[in-house]
């Protein structure tokens, strides 16, 4: 239970034992990592055979790094890291936030010389990649003989948003927000009050939110135990008005199960977001689960346990992410920390995907080969490695990579990748920089001709309850259609429906593939039956996420067309 040092009273939600979140000394125990795996759904002697009928569906070219990319991804996240003696106590540490420049660290804790059971500290460091320096506590401005906890900085720098159960409070915990006008200054927060708009007379706290890219509107998520949801705590997500005020919540059912679902923090673009919860599958005590979108109008993924990692089978809380999505700060009672709970950072690298490379010999004799180039866009000396992830099987460690150096504007050209590899055959290759941005590349498969197949975007990501088109060609003695669906973290469950040319329906389907994957076929196996002239195929999801794509193929092998399913909205 949650227990006000100075005042004894009893506090329910945040703490009651090891194995949840610590808010004193004597209270012990508070997205799919997108990386793909690389484990391809069809064999490679599928894929092989597609490419000998010169049916070049993965042909890529011009991945330019500049520009935002479906393809680019992270790599896995690294062994979590213990802040240190500058930050951690012997009592307890916990809920952090960092601003986005990376140089100033909020967090709650209840060591000595506070005024209350949980204080709101800060501390700052000259660089990214400096140590945090002494915390300081914010004052009494905003911490009282209470707690206060769970502290959120807006993106715009001038409100902080935190838990506190003072006095005055419609539950057991409320939502306050206090304002400053110089965004410099990490002492000047005041006119605190209560966020009377979003709470109950259960327990809001969790706070946090970004800005709409459109409409530049904060959009907010929080957990709360009011009636109404699945669990005893449950995600809701509201919007600050022009009147700043914020609208009535709205239970994020996506993201809300039967157990508890607490510290809902979104990413700054508002496309990932982590979640602490019991929930099935959890390692042990609390765990870390990540859920992504497509768009901000998209719902959300089911929730993905991070995994281990980072989770154990003691308690990981409250995941906040900072450097665009590169850095996760979180606390934890994992034997070997300084207190109760402490707080730790790991981190992970932005990487670049191009779903399928290879080398096979096709039909007549021809051979398919990869051709790469990568290029440093930058003034400084870049390092990293080209990793192969052969089909059908998971990445591991030991897949065969290629390490790169190269000066400042350098450019890197395999004529033929495979062969730099040491291999044949096909599977995905995964560009992952270790310092410096990652390099510009152009990938293709040749085999005297190349298919240009258009840049993949962000809005050609299909979500759930979103609906896309393919089309069938019009002559099939001539040409025939081959289809592709590419998956992330969490997987992907549609509903095919074949149409005629005047709306009739001809068959429906439904079709499951499983995440991180790359599955390839003809349109009649799509479908789950023959094809004919003219046709629409339409795609609707009604779980998880993936790219749907298509060739047009001659049968003549004097060409091929390529096609992105094409949204048509949500149902």
């Amino acid at each position: 239970m949650l227990t006000s040092k100075t005042s004894n009273r009893t506090r329910s939600g945040i703490a009651n034992d090891r194995e949840r979140p610590v808010y004193t000394a004597n209270d012990r125990r508070m997205t799919g990592d997108d990386r793909p795996s690389m484990a391809i759904l069809c064999s490679g002697a599928d894929l092989a055979t597609i490419m000998k009928k010169r049916d070049l569906l993965a042909v890529l070219t011009c991945l330019e790094l500049s520009v935002p990319l479906l393809a680019q991804t992270f790599s896995d996240w690294t062994p979590p890291v213990n802040l240190g003696a500058t930050i951690n106590t012997s009592s307890s540490e916990q809920f952090a936030f960092v601003a986005k420049n990376g140089l100033t660290l909020y967090f709650a804790s209840d060591r000595p010389g506070g005024f209350g059971g949980l204080d709101i500290y800060v501390s700052h460091r000259a660089s990214i990649n400096d140590t945090w320096g002494p915390a300081q506590n914010l004052g009494s401005k905003i911490n009282t003989d209470a707690m206060e906890h769970c502290p959120f900085v807006t993106p715009d720098g001038n409100k902080l948003i935190f838990g506190s159960d003072r006095p005055g409070t419609l539950g057991l915990n409320d939502l306050h927000i206090a304002f400053r006008q110089n965004t410099q200054d990490d002492f000047a927060w005041d006119n605190v009050r209560n966020l009377t708009e979003l709470n109950s007379a259960g327990e809001e706290y969790g706070f946090s939110g970004f800005e709409n890219p459109d409409t530049g509107i904060l959009i907010v998520f929080f957990n709360s135990s009011r009636p109404g949801g699945p669990g005893g705590f449950d995600i809701y997500t509201s919007q600050l008005g022009a009147d700043g005020k914020f609208a009535a919540p709205q239970l994020v059912t996506e993201l809300s199960s039967k157990d508890s679902d607490r510290f809902p923090m979104v990413r700054s673009d508002g496309l990932e977001l982590f979640l602490t919860s019991p929930r099935t599958g959890t390692l042990g005590g609390e765990d870390l689960w990540i859920a992504t979108r497509g768009s901000v109008a998209d719902p959300w993924s089911a929730p993905v346990n991070i995994g281990p990692a980072v989770n154990t089978s003691n308690s990981e809380t409250r995941g906040f992410l900072y450097a665009g999505g590169t850095r996760l700060i979180f606390h934890s009672n994992r034997p070997g920390g300084s207190g109760a709970a402490d707080l730790y950072e790991t981190t992970r690298t932005r990487t670049t995907v191009v779903p399928v490379v290879g080398s096979v010999t096709g039909f007549g004799g021809a051979t398919f080969k990869t051709f790469a180039q990568i290029s440093n866009p930058s003034a400084a000396t870049i390092n990293g490695a080209l990793l192969f992830h052969p089909a059908g099987q998971s990445s591991t460690a030991n897949d065969p990579r290629i390490s790169y150096t190269l000066a400042p504007f350098e450019t890197r050209t395999f004529a033929d990748l495979m062969a730099g590899f040491g291999v044949t055959g096909v599977g995905s290759l995964e560009i992952v920089p270790t310092s410096g941005p990652a390099p510009s590349s152009v990938v293709r498969i040749e085999d005297g001709g190349v298919v240009i197949i258009p840049q993949l975007r962000g809005d050609d990501v299909l979500t759930s309850g979103s609906r896309a088109v393919l089309t069938t060609p019009s002559d099939l003695t001539r040409f025939r259609l081959n289809v592709g669906v590419k998956t992330f973290s969490s997987g992907v469950t549609m509903t095919v429906t074949l149409y005629e040319a005047v709306g009739m329906v001809v068959r429906t389907a439904t079709r499951t593939f499983a995440p991180n994957s790359l599955s390839q076929m003809s349109a009649s196996d799509f479908v789950g039956g023959t094809i004919g002239p003219n046709q629409s195929i339409v795609i609707s999801v009604a779980a998880g996420s993936a790219v749907v794509y298509g060739s047009t193929v001659s049968n003549t092998g004097q060409g091929s067309t390529f096609q992105i399913a094409a949204r048509a909205g949500h149902e």
